[in-house]
């Protein structure tokens, strides 16, 4: 308890020492160094220890990125075992938390410093296509179950939160260049450039040129070739202090990119994607708090050749957010906050129309900081969605557009109890509502019609919503400098969507459409254990074991549908890390165990599932610092194995990498 009381003391004077620093960023090296460990504000608000956070939560920091030895946040995420990881090529990936992952995964809710990278008119995130360099990432929070009422819609698996470095208070300057199998050559650079403590701007830039693994793809996932591919990115971070008590916060960014890639069908494809984004953010300390309005606008254009034909999608968001976090008393935080959300996409393959819709969500949080070893969080937010489509339809389409008129008022929530019940052990019990609400594509965005057969979504589909219950104990073991975690989680999935798996009979010719399938629930536990020994050495180890149990409605085949989280989830994933440093060298070591699962494969007008056998994946990596600015490594990823089968899709291919960074 006394412990606790000195760890609060400790943050009041940090953030006192920042002078209004409440108003402006905070300086998250200074308060990990404070801690001895990384820390975060994206739950609350507030900086808090992940063992005070009322969520499941990990970080993972930059010198976990660092030693990780991967090229991609995928990559780096994969050494998670809470992390489902559908490695499809080279350089497309799909992820989920605590499984049902698949093909253009929509459960997880990405996000860069608080701005939506999570592509809503499809309902996945395209990694290779997010602006941003491992380099300039501070850290990767990993925010685990449904977490809407904190983050928004669509966060029902989980939240992955990018933090970049902060320009004002991180002097960041290096470039990289890496070389390795699979024609991989690829380049970034990072540069700070600061006006006093009032200004700063932060500019990277990255890219790659690649071949695609060699190995054959499936029969029947598709006939086409493997195109090169490529990424081109740039971001831009500026920060301007404004007086003792306010700040403006402005980024851009754009990238290109070329891809081969499993679409939703389990077809292959090579995509072209190209994106933009402007943010603008003010934060300042007022009477009634601490104010901080948000406005940013993302578009994307996805190029994919479908068997339809071009699909081309054009999408642009943008989004209006204000937030207003305040202290009552010494115990009492709330925080109230809006969002208006405007979404459009042009319909394709059939052009000349767009679905749209407009949300508008107000939501608040009390934390209450009952004794000093016991808080209580509560978060509400309500989605209100308008939907609604414009412009012509091809002759016999099963709808009008009168059908989008629809509103769609949805609540979500977040509940969470920590009791620090001694010094050594952490309890928390947590319970959560999530709402996913279907994409603009499963909405109607895509329109096919061939003389035989029609192919679109629906306007009239339920969101899916995810209720989760949680118990966790986090145990400190300072005789071994480790720390075990172990949670327990249940998962109530209700009216999942499917691209397919109804039909509408029209006079010409049938339509194919999404639909509602059925409902799912999970039961999980999850097991970790990490810590260091010896002063040199690293480790951890962690099993995520998982039961699924699928409810689809009476006579719907999961096969038509393409739904079948029973049996395509892993019931374990298991993960190990053993790292050691000393002097100028470093290496660590990573396994990944999957048991075995299914995969979906198209057949004719249907699909099978196959079978992908239980593997082990290793990846290492070796590093040696020439100099203070130069640094040389040695990685590589799958290195068991020439080739080896971890999805219903080609076989992923071994990855030798060698990379040098020069400070500068």
């Amino acid at each position: 308890m006394k412990k606790n009381w000195l760890i609060a003391a400790c943050v009041a004077t940090l953030l006192a020492s920042f002078g209004s620093a409440h108003g402006q960023s905070l300086d998250y090296g200074a308060l990990a160094r404070l801690f001895g460990e990384p820390v975060t504000t994206s739950v609350t608000g507030s900086p808090q220890r992940v063992s005070d956070v009322p969520a499941t939560m990990q970080i993972i920091t930059s010198d976990d990125i660092r030693r990780s030895g991967s090229r991609d946040i995928p990559g780096v995420l994969r050494h998670l075992a809470d992390i489902d990881v559908l490695q499809w090529t080279n350089d497309d990936a799909d992820l989920s938390v605590r499984g049902y992952d698949q093909v253009y995964s929509p459960r997880l809710l990405v996000l860069v410093n608080g701005r939506q990278v999570y592509a809503d008119y499809y309902g996945f995130t395209p990694w290779s296509a997010i602006p941003v360099e491992l380099s300039d990432i501070r850290q990767i929070e990993v925010v685990e179950g449904p977490n809407s009422a904190l983050f928004g819609f669509n966060a029902v698996g989980g939240v992955i939160n990018i933090i970049t470095y902060n320009p004002l208070y991180d002097d960041i300057n290096k470039a990289a260049v890496t070389g390795g199998t699979q024609g991989l050559a690829q380049g970034s650079a990072i540069g700070t450039f600061k006006v006093g403590d009032r200004a700063a701007l932060r500019i990277s830039a990255g890219g790659y040129r690649d071949d695609d693994f060699s190995t054959p793809i499936p029969p029947g996932m598709s006939s086409a070739s493997r195109g090169g591919e490529y990424r081109g990115a740039v971001d831009l971070d500026g920060i301007v202090r404004l007086g003792q008590s306010a700040e403006l916060r402005l980024e851009a960014s754009h990238s290109q990119v070329q891809q081969n890639e499993v679409i939703p069908g389990y077809t292959f494809s090579t995509s072209r994607y190209e994106s933009g984004s402007a943010m603008a953010r003010l934060s300042a300390e007022t009477s009634v708090g601490i104010v901080r309005a948000t406005a940013y606008s993302n578009w994307l254009q996805e190029i994919t050749p479908t068997a339809s034909g071009l699909g081309d999608l054009h999408n642009q968001v943008t989004v209006l957010q204000l937030q207003d976090i305040s202290k009552i008393g010494a115990g009492h935080t709330v925080r109230a906050s809006f969002e208006y959300r405007h979404d459009t996409v042009d319909t394709t393959p059939f052009s000349g129309a767009e679905v749209f819709y407009d949300v508008v969500a107000a939501g608040g949080m009390w934390a209450w900081d009952i004794a000093p070893s016991l808080s209580f969080t509560n978060a509400f937010r309500l989605d209100t969605r308008f939907l609604g489509r414009d412009g012509p339809a091809p002759p016999g389409y099963p709808f009008s557009n009168a059908d989008w008129n629809r509103t769609l008022v949805e609540p979500s929530f977040n509940s969470g109890l920590v009791w620090h019940v001694d010094a050594e052990d952490t309890l928390r019990l947590l319970a959560s509502r999530g709402v996913q609400i279907p994409s603009l594509v499963q909405n109607g965005a895509f329109v096919s019609v061939s003389p035989f057969l029609g192919v679109t979504g629906s306007p009239t589909l339920a969101p899916t919503v995810v209720t989760n219950y949680g118990l966790g104990w986090d145990r400190t073991l300072p005789r071994f400098g480790a720390r075990l975690r172990l949670t327990a989680f249940q998962e109530r999935t209700t009216d999942i969507v499917s691209d397919t798996g109804a039909t509408i009979l029209t006079p010409t010719i049938p339509f194919a459409v999404s639909t509602n399938v059925g409902d799912s629930t999970a039961n999980g536990l999850e097991l970790g254990l990490g810590g260091r020994s010896a002063g040199h050495w690293r480790w951890n180890i962690a099993d995520r074991a998982e039961f699924v149990a699928d409810h689809l409605a009476p006579g719907l085949s999961n096969l038509a549908a393409i739904t079948d989280f029973q049996r395509t989830t892993p019931a374990d994933i298991v993960t190990g890390h053993v790292g050691w440093s000393e002097g100028r060298w470093e290496a660590d070591g990573f396994l990944r165990y999957q048991t075995r699962s299914f995969g979906f494969l198209p057949s004719g007008a249907s699909f099978v599932l196959t079978p992908i056998s239980d593997y082990v994946a290793l990846d290492a990596r070796i590093g040696y610092r020439l100099t203070e600015r130069v640094s040389l490594a040695l990685s590589g990823q799958n290195l068991a194995f020439a080739t080896q089968t971890q999805t219903s899709g080609a076989k992923v291919e071994r990855r030798i990498l060698g990379t040098i960074t020069v400070g500068f």
